[in-house]
């Protein structure tokens, strides 16, 4: 495990901050015309047309106008579709490439080669659950672990067997020399059933 910019960290940033600032400008502009028209900047303003005068008569006396105006709300719909589906893709790995060569490739399935990382971790003591993922591509894989803990009073035993085994056995298996991993430890006291996803 390395310390350092956890992948794909800066791009869920980069989502928040340009949904939370579109949602804020969206929501100042519904919001400020829906005032308007309540009457809240005088009755004068809410019978007025929304958009300058300038603007409706060149939109009047412009036939392009309108249609640039609906391509420009296409295209923006296009982008926003896209934003969401990228935001939806689950970069999982279906197979991983343990070896390429003249004879062939040999690949091993990643939900397998989770559910196998996730039950060595789960036979820990004190881990009541651990879901393993591995994302990225087939001959660089990179690791995505939670790990749910009821011994919250002494993680350090913990960490140090996720880092010393966990990991370098899954590493090994794979047959690569880099694996990326990011993993995510949450403590609980609740007792409850061991689970492994």
């Amino acid at each position: 495990m390395r310390r350092g910019k956890a992948f794909g960290r800066g791009i869920a940033w980069g989502n928040r901050t340009g949904l939370a600032l579109l949602g804020l400008l969206l929501f100042a502009a519904g919001g400020a015309a829906l005032a308007r028209g309540l009457g809240v900047f005088g009755a004068d303003a809410a019978r007025q047309p929304l958009l300058p005068g300038f603007v409706t008569a060149f939109a009047r006396s412009t036939s392009w106008f309108w249609p640039v105006v609906a391509i420009g709300g296409v295209v923006l719909a296009l982008i926003g579709l896209s934003w969401l589906l990228a935001l939806l893709r689950l970069d999982r790995l279906r197979r991983i490439r343990l070896e390429s060569g003249p004879s062939g490739i040999t690949e091993i399935g990643g939900r397998q080669a989770g559910e196998a990382l996730a039950g060595q971790v789960s036979g820990y003591q004190g881990v009541r659950r651990a879901k393993a993922t591995l994302r990225g591509k087939p001959d660089a894989p990179a690791l995505d672990l939670r790990v749910i803990s009821q011994d919250p009073a002494n993680p350090d035993a913990l960490i140090a067997r996720l880092h010393d085994e966990a990991v370098p056995d899954l590493r090994a298996a794979l047959g690569v020399r880099r694996l990326p991993a990011l993993v995510r430890l949450d403590f609980t006291t609740r007792k409850r059933t061991r689970e492994v996803r």
